[in-house]
Order: structure tokens, then C-alpha cells, then sequence
């Protein structure tokens, strides 16, 4: 399911998804992964991970307690 880059907002409408994937452990932190499960580039995917390491140096995988 592609979906577009808001430019209004800057934000990918899958960042959120991702992060929350992430933390809660069911989605590896590994671009690889992210590309596979939402069906998106390698680009995409490498930019999404960089703006939640920018954002969230702490997030490892499977760290529950992690507030957004």
C-alpha cells in the first residue's frame, strides 16, 4: 500500500507506524525490515529509520516502555 510523503507536513505518513512497530518490538530496527513490511524503497525505508534515530536515540527493539 504506497503512500505518499505529506509536504506540508514533512513528516512520511509512515514514520509513526514504524516507530510504534519498533518499540513494541514486532518490527526490526534494520532497514531491510521496514522495507519489506510496508512495501517501500530502500530510500524510503533509510529515511524513516534515520528520523526516528535522530528523534529517538534511545529506541531499541522491543523497549516497551517507551513513550511517543
Amino acid at each position: 500500500m504506497p503512500t505518499k510523503l505529506n509536504k506540508e507536513t514533512l513528516v512520511d505518513p509512515l514514520y509513526y507506524p514504524t516507530q510504534s512497530l519498533i518499540a513494541s518490538g514486532e518490527l526490526k530496527n534494520d532497514i531491510k525490515a521496514v522495507q519489506h513490511h510496508f512495501r517501500i524503497g530502500y530510500n524510503r525505508a533509510s529515511r524513516i529509520l534515520e528520523h526516528i534515530k535522530h528523534n529517538h536515540p534511545f529506541i531499541e527493539q522491543g523497549c516497551a516502555n517507551v513513550i511517543f
